[in-house]
């Protein structure tokens, strides 16, 4: 199946038939449905399935029952979104692969793509180096959703918009505007920094901020708007800012990131921390 070709105009998520690949594929249905946008769930299997144990033969008959197995844990996840969404336009595929790969390369046509996390009862291993949803996140195109395993109900709670000068910054400007619309909530607007701080220094940023934000508020003249400039560190004020929030918005790497890395570290911080799930998006 060519993945890419398949998701375009579309919402993608992805599930491994998990209880926190379920919120994601909730969270997706919602937005699909709200959008008036197909929604695409791909389950990635591997290529070739290992059996349970070694002294066991990949047989033709493992291999058919592995696929029966993941075929109606599919069928399962899509029931479950058309329950949530009786008019939701849901289909699912079986792609054979790697799960971060397949859903980076959907997310060159997709409107979004969305993605479970895992939170604080990940493995160490995941938590440092990194799982499925930080993978999908850095090496992405478009914009990635990210539902965390202990995600809180805010439907009504403002989204939440991260600003800094970076072209990722912008992007994320538009996502967070058209989301307050259809979701008809304030964003709030924040940026934090952590050099001097003075009343000149916050009155003069406050002014260049709300000048960022003037082509969004023209477009969406019925959002309200609050921006915050903080003396303070990014990710924990936004992370901070999420505990009441509907969604956190942010750019994949703002002014202050490393050179090389794909997903700078404030991003990265917020999607391992947030209490409600946070989009990134690229330039």
């Amino acid at each position: 199946m060519n993945v890419v070709s398949e998701a375009k105009d579309r919402i993608v998520v992805g599930t491994d038939g998990s209880r926190r690949a379920d919120r994601a594929v909730d969270w997706a249905a919602g937005r699909a449905a709200a959008l008036g946008l197909p929604l695409l769930i791909l389950h990635v299997v591997p290529g070739r399935p290992t059996p349970s144990t070694p002294l066991t033969a990949v047989t033709a008959s493992f291999e058919e029952g592995f696929h029966e197995e993941a075929l109606e844990r599919l069928e399962r996840v899509v029931r479950r979104a058309h329950e949530l969404h009786d008019d939701l336009d849901v289909t699912g595929e079986i792609v054979e692969g790697n799960a971060a790969y397949v859903l980076a390369q959907a997310s060159k046509e997709a409107a979004l793509v969305v993605v479970g996390a895992r939170g604080e009862s990940a493995p160490v291993t995941v938590r440092l180096l990194g799982g499925v949803c930080d993978q999908v996140t850095a090496y992405a195109s478009g914009p990635i959703a990210v539902i965390p395993d202990e995600e809180h109900a805010c439907p009504d709670g403002p989204v939440v918009l991260g600003v800094d000068e970076s072209p990722e910054a912008r992007a994320a400007m538009w996502f967070a505007f058209q989301s307050a619309a259809e979701r008809g909530v304030p964003v709030v607007a924040i940026h934090a920094w952590q050099d001097r701080d003075s009343r000149e220094i916050v009155a003069r940023v406050t002014d260049i901020v709300d000048g960022m934000l003037t082509e969004a508020r023209a477009e969406y003249p019925g959002v309200p708007v609050e921006v915050r400039v903080i003396h303070g560190k990014p990710h924990h004020e936004l992370v901070q800012a999420s505990k009441e929030a509907g969604l956190v918005v942010v750019g994949s790497r703002g002014i202050g990131g490393f050179t090389g890395l794909l997903l700078g570290s404030t991003s990265k911080r917020v999607l391992r921390d947030s209490h409600c799930p946070v989009v990134v998006t690229r330039d």
